[in-house]
């Protein structure tokens, strides 16, 4: 079984097995920044903070008003006077 698979595929395991640890130890990302330093394509990260507000509102939409009156629940009752299904 493993003969039929080749030193590849074996390669590739070990690499992806070890990046998978490297990763989960927190080790991976200053590992390839000082790789990347070492060849001389590292550049710093972009700062991805915003000052400005977001340009939409995260209030709640009532959408009670698309119900019939028979329907809506008012602000006052528990009761919402919806007629039985059957």
């Amino acid at each position: 079984m493993f003969q039929e698979a080749g030193a590849w595929f074996w390669t590739h395991v070990i690499a992806a097995l070890f990046l998978i640890w490297a990763d989960s130890n927190d080790t991976l990302e200053p590992a390839v920044n000082n790789f990347e330093k070492l060849i001389g394509i590292y550049q710093e990260p972009v700062d991805t903070t915003y000052d400005t507000p977001p340009l939409y509102n995260d209030e709640p939409i009532d959408s009670t008003w698309i119900l019939p009156d028979r329907l809506q629940i008012t602000k006052d009752s528990t009761s919402a006077n919806i007629p039985p299904i059957r």
